[in-house]
C-alpha cells in the first residue's frame, strides 16, 4: 500500500521548499513530519486551498508501514471509515495544515533556536 499521486497547493510547495531547506531533510521526510504534526495538532483543516498552481506530490513517498499507520491516524482523527478517495482528500489536506504548522515554528522561533528541537 501507498499513497497516489497528490496535488499540493503552490504555497503549500513554497512552504516546503523553505522546509527542506531550514531542516536540512529530503522533501518525503519533511511531507512526513508535516503530516504526523498536523495529525497530532487540534487544529481544523483549511479546505479552501488556491486550485491552481498546484504540485504534484508523486506516488509511493508514502508507502507500507508508513501509509498504514498515517491510514489508521487519519481514521481515527475523523472518528468514521474513510474509503480510499476521503483518505487521499484527508491526507493532503493534512500534509498542506501540517506544512503551515512547521512554518509558524519555523517563523517564531529565535535565531539561536533548532527548528528541529522546536518541532518537537
Amino acid at each position: 500500500m501507498a499513497n497516489r499521486r497528490m496535488l499540493l497547493s503552490a504555497e503549500g510547495k513554497e512552504i516546503l521548499e523553505i522546509l527542506t531547506a531550514a531542516l536540512e531533510l529530503e522533501r518525503p521526510m519533511v511531507i512526513h513530519i508535516a503530516l504526523a504534526k498536523s495529525i497530532a495538532s487540534n487544529e481544523s483543516l483549511n479546505e479552501n486551498l488556491d486550485p491552481k498552481n498546484k504540485w504534484t506530490i508523486p506516488d509511493n513517498i508514502i508507502k507500507e508501514k508508513d501509509f498504514l499507520l498515517f491510514k489508521h491516524l487519519l481514521i481515527q482523527k475523523a472518528k468514521r471509515p474513510l474509503d480510499d478517495e476521503e483518505l487521499h482528500k484527508y491526507m493532503i489536506l493534512e500534509i498542506e495544515n501540517g506544512l503551515r504548522i512547521l512554518n509558524r515554528l519555523n517563523e517564531s522561533k529565535s535565531s539561536m533556536q533548532d527548528l528541529r528541537l522546536v518541532i518537537l
